[in-house]
């Protein structure tokens, strides 16, 4: 059976198989979209950012959602491991707030995330409005370690839960580093960002 797609010709989904070829699609999916918005952003553009046809670049991603999809899993692992690296040494939960912070405001300005939505970029407002909770959700993982240390060594104020907390950081460091350009911090300095949010956030959490 043939790996083309009959009636179109593209090559089936899935049958890319070279992790540098993928690796090399996606980080031009991200450039693209840093450039030109989720919403400009084709099919066309990645594949000659990445120096491949668009024949290849569908063996390896079927459309443009499942190109995103690919892109967005591919940028929380860096996010995830960027994280665990700054966070090493971290000595209070501010810390790993400050360190979280830093790294998703670096990823929002590497995407020019204000420029795109004061630009109109109503697909990029879509999504964030529909991951908004799932985003959440994983800041929440990436920081409940670091909270549970810091309930261990009662740096929270009394009758701040743990779930509480871990909420309260997820959902102030998703807004935060989502948002266009703030008056008290400037949002294309990742460590600025990250240690506004430490000061802003604990300051309400921790004894």
């Amino acid at each position: 059976m043939s790996s083309a797609d009959p009636e179109d010709g593209r090559p089936a989904a899935g049958a890319g198989t070279d992790p540098e070829t993928r690796d090399r699609i996606l980080q031009a999916g991200m450039r693209c979209t840093a450039q030109y918005g989720r919403a400009k952003t084709t099919m066309q553009d990645v594949a000659l950012a990445a120096g491949v046809s668009r024949a290849t670049l569908y063996r390896y991603f079927a459309d443009r959602g499942a190109l995103f999809t690919g892109i967005r899993e591919y940028e929380h692992e860096r996010d995830a491991a960027a994280f665990e690296e700054l966070v090493a040494g971290a000595r209070s939960l501010a810390d790993a707030v400050a360190a979280l912070g830093e790294v998703l405001a670096g990823t929002s300005a590497r995407y020019r995330v204000g420029a795109h939505l004061a630009a109109g970029d109503e697909s990029l407002a879509t999504y964030m409005a529909l991951r908004s909770g799932r985003e959440r959700a994983r800041a929440a993982e990436l920081i409940r370690p670091h909270v549970a240390r810091a309930v261990t060594a009662g740096e929270l104020r009394p009758g701040v839960s743990a779930e509480e907390a871990e909420e309260w950081i997820a959902l102030a460091v998703v807004q935060a580093t989502s948002l266009a350009p703030l008056r008290s911090v400037d949002v294309d300095d990742p460590a600025a960002v990250g240690r506004w949010l430490a000061r802003m956030t604990c300051a309400g959490l921790c004894a």
